[in-house]
């Protein structure tokens, strides 16, 4: 498979399954029984790996977004050997501490039955794709250094060449295998994403957070409600619009 087809395409089709995927468990989570709110957290090992993967997931994703935003800055910042050796060993720390998460996630899912079949695969598949993801990412933290900094004149224009609809896959095609391992497996998870269980926590995460934005919506316009319905009513538009026949 060449690089056109990897890293040229490969982006906006995981953009459109995923999109297309939680849009179908939105509507299924909305037309489906009432139920209690799906979680992942449960008592055990299941429940301490979920929160290791959450924690150093979210951080390592934050940072990620950090280097795509702000790239100069970051530059700026590891121009001090100090503050780029904290920012190295910080990132690589993540990793593992995600990898650690990863491990009681999979032992978990490997010891119970529940679910479909199907859900169950796709589960394995996800944190197949997943570790590939973070073992990749740290062993190019260990292996090529100063990721950060390299990355950022790197990765980072090839990601806005992505939103451009240009992809300048010469700057990914050049990168080392397992650079090009880890840009893949992250296209690879998030395309997968919405045939696990995590899918519905996400879908019920966006029920609630449109559910807010409406209620803000509606406790900033009813204020006004009432002074627009006597402005309508005085000017009497729909008379002036379709006037009475004699």
């Amino acid at each position: 498979m060449t690089s056109a087809v990897l890293f040229q395409i490969s982006p906006y089709v995981a953009i459109l399954i995923f999109t297309g995927g939680m849009i179908v468990r939105y509507l299924m989570m909305r037309n489906g029984p009432p139920g209690r709110a799906p979680s992942l957290h449960h008592n055990g090992t299941l429940s301490s790996g979920v929160r290791f993967l959450e924690i150093s997931l979210f951080s390592l994703i934050l940072g990620h977004i950090g280097g795509l935003l702000f790239p100069q800055w970051l530059i700026q910042w590891n121009s001090a050997a100090v503050r780029l050796y904290m920012l190295e060993a910080l990132g690589l720390g993540f990793a593992i501490l995600a990898l650690v998460g990863w491990a009681l996630a999979m032992w978990h899912h490997l010891s119970r039955s529940d679910g479909s079949i199907a859900s169950q695969a796709a589960d394995a598949i996800f944190l197949s794709l997943l570790f590939t993801m973070l073992f990749s990412g740290a062993l190019i933290a260990v292996l090529f250094r100063w990721g950060s900094s390299w990355g950022a004149l790197t990765l980072t224009p090839y990601a806005l060449s992505l939103l451009r609809g240009r992809p300048a896959v010469d700057l990914i095609a050049d990168m080392p295998f397992l650079v090009q391992l880890h840009v893949f497996a992250a296209f690879a998870t998030v395309a997968l994403l919405p045939a696990t269980r995590i899918a519905p926590i996400l879908a019920a995460g966006f029920s609630r957070a449109v559910r807010v934005m409406s209620t803000l919506v509606r406790s900033s316009i009813e204020p006004f409600r009432r002074p627009l319905e006597t402005l309508v009513q005085r000017l009497n538009l729909a008379s002036r619009i379709w006037p009475e026949e004699d």
